[in-house]
């Protein structure tokens, strides 16, 4: 139980969360023990003070959600969450400049982010639902070359978008995470994320070469798998 419970890195994303939304995301991270709690910059204070002394791990967004800032903007973002409690770091790349084959722009994005995290560990967020087989083969690559610990599948952020370049967009799809295991190396981690709120479809992502899930419900699936599998079962 508590494996899963370590894969689950549950998030408040939202723009529009106010401080009562933080401090109840926190009570139900800190009842059912997430691995790690994932926010917006401007609520990285207020979390890590929330969950002083539970051993949840917090990561900040950064670039979040179109990864369209500027580098500067990312290495600010980067050292302020840092410095306000962060212990991870869960970075967009520049999607844009990737579909572009703007090669060295990634890569120097992603190394800046890393650099500034000074070791901590660094999600990249790659954006899977609007990228073609060989974009997402080349992200893994320039996340891996660029330092990255972790690439994650997708923001989950993505209904503005309907119609203009998917109309069907996926989040979290088993096919990708097959790839992503297969161009990665052992080293790196993959995290699930996007559209993960069933138990069956989680563990078939951890199956499947998932090391961590992404969610908005990891409360919900905790207390789903202890009452299916018990508080003894591991993964």
């Amino acid at each position: 139980m508590e494996g899963f419970r370590k894969r689950i890195e549950y998030s408040l994303c939202q723009q529009f969360a106010s401080e009562e939304d933080v401090r109840n995301f926190c009570e139900r991270a800190k009842t059912v023990g997430v691995g790690v709690a994932c926010v917006n910059p401007v609520n990285v204070g207020m979390t890590s003070d929330l969950l002083k002394g539970t051993g949840i791990e917090i990561s900040c967004n950064v670039g979040f959600p179109f990864g369209s800032h500027y580098t500067d903007v990312k290495v600010m973002e980067t050292r302020r969450g840092i410095a306000d409690g962060a212990t991870q770091i869960d970075v967009v790349i520049n999607v844009g400049a990737l579909r572009s084959k703007k090669e060295s722009l990634v890569l120097e994005d992603i190394r800046a982010v890393v650099e500034a995290a000074e070791g901590k560990p660094v999600k990249t967020i790659i954006e899977t639902w609007v990228l073609t087989r060989e974009e997402k083969e080349r992200a893994c690559r320039f996340a891996e070359e660029g330092g990255a610990h972790l690439v994650k599948t997708t923001t989950g952020v993505r209904t503005q978008y309907l119609g203009l370049i998917n109309d069907d967009p996926k989040g979290a799809v088993i096919e990708d995470i097959i790839l992503m295991r297969k161009v990665l190396s052992p080293n790196v981690k993959i995290k699930a994320s996007g559209g993960v709120y069933d138990l069956d479809y989680a563990l078939e992502l951890i199956r499947n070469g998932a090391d961590q899930l992404g969610v908005s419900r990891g409360e919900e699936l905790i207390r789903e798998f202890s009452q299916r599998f018990g508080e003894s079962t591991e993964l």
